[in-house]
């Protein structure tokens, strides 16, 4: 019984702190580094895709205080503007609350068309608010290379994240 009770509590806790251990390793994926020739300073963000996914997938264990840890991380790692990562992962939090309904059970490619549409957004504000702090039009061309390299690999990080959620986070109401 005891025993029973310790393996439950240890299920649980792996339960809970999987999605923001998996955003964590995902973040931290994006600063590796990775000679990649000319995409050497141009990276997919992997902590969107992860957000998008546990929001969408399990926001009862990935919530406000999630996002929020991930874009403090994003901060500290990045050499961006400090704050702007947070930003952009509250900005996508925002939108996946009123959109989860919406995409909620549907295909996987209206799910991977609304990642399209949604990272576009946070990007582009992202984008926009660095504009606006350095006073200057910055270059888009960097900005839609990782774009484009974030869409092309969400589906691979998303089957990843699928294969370990199953393996590991059991759902209660099955």
């Amino acid at each position: 019984m005891i025993e029973d009770d310790w393996q439950d509590n240890a299920t649980s806790l792996i339960e809970r702190i999987l999605p923001i251990t998996l955003a964590t390793v995902c973040l931290l994926l994006e600063y590796l580094p990775i000679y990649i020739g000319i995409f050497n300073n141009i990276r997919p963000d992997f902590g969107l895709i992860a957000i998008y996914f546990w929001l969408l997938n399990r926001s009862d264990l990935f919530d406000l205080k999630s996002v929020v840890f991930i874009g403090l991380l994003n901060g500290v790692l990045s050499s961006s503007i400090f704050g702007l990562g947070l930003f952009a992962y509250l900005l996508m939090y925002v939108l996946m609350i009123n959109l989860r309904k919406f995409l909620s059970g549907r295909s996987f490619l209206v799910i991977w068309y609304g990642f399209m549409a949604l990272s576009l957004i946070v990007m582009l504000i992202k984008w926009l608010a660095a504009t606006i702090y350095y006073g200057q039009f910055l270059p888009l061309t960097p900005l839609m290379l990782s774009y484009l390299q974030g869409i092309a690999l969400y589906p691979l990080i998303s089957m990843l994240l699928i294969i370990v959620q199953n393996l590991l986070v059991q759902d209660d109401e099955l």
